[in-house]
């Protein structure tokens, strides 16, 4: 019997993934590279960095990929990151990845967990990072999906923001729930789960 859902059937036609914090164990340490970058917490690191004088934003960027290349080296999946990706993709639904991550960890990510297959995968290399709404944009035109109709998952307000701002529906993994302004952004999402198994409800996969 064939399980997967036709077009006219199915809530969303495409699932936008963010790989730190949704997929992986957030394993960068934003306040140590604040400190050492000099940013203040307030500030978005790389929105700080492309402030800079041209030779300071270059060192900068440097070492913020050195920083992001150690982090995926040692990337772990978090649970049912494998089993969601593929669930969806199998209800026939075209999935994407979009982080702000640096393209050369996002692929180190993508090669030591073959598991993770996308659609596309999108860098910030490729576009305006989140919260700017333009990835989201791209994916979509890119997939030939609407954002209308496409579900975006991720774990912070970045995330949730580029959604919202394109019309996209907003879906919170609360993998940073000790941060102390969690609550200023939490109530921003469309729905806000626990678990990554739980976008099955959302997605009308159970």
């Amino acid at each position: 019997m064939n399980n997967r859902m036709t077009s006219q059937s199915r809530k969303f036609d495409a699932v936008i993934f963010d790989m730190d914090g949704t997929l992986i164990e957030p394993l960068l340490d934003f306040q140590a590279i604040r400190a050492e970058l000099g940013v203040a917490p307030e500030e978005g690191v790389l929105e700080a960095i492309d402030r800079r004088p041209a030779e300071e934003k270059q060192k900068a960027h440097a070492r913020l990929v050195e920083i992001e290349v150690a982090a995926a080296r040692n990337a772990k999946l978090l649970p049912g990151a494998e089993e969601v990706v593929s669930r969806v993709r199998s209800a026939g639904m075209k999935t994407a990845l979009l982080t702000r991550n640096t393209r050369e960890a996002m692929n180190l990510v993508l090669a030591k967990h073959p598991s993770l297959t996308f659609d596309l995968a999108m860098s910030r290399e490729d576009g305006s990072a989140k919260p700017e709404p333009d990835g989201v944009y791209q994916a979509c035109e890119a997939l030939d999906v609407s954002p209308e109709r496409t579900c975006c998952v991720g774990d912070y307000r970045y995330d949730i923001m580029a959604a919202n701002a394109a019309g996209a529906t907003s879906v919170l993994l609360t993998t940073l729930r000790d941060r102390p302004d969690f609550h200023e952004w939490v109530n921003l999402a469309d729905y806000r789960i626990d678990r990554l198994t739980e976008l099955y409800e959302i997605l009308d996969l159970c």
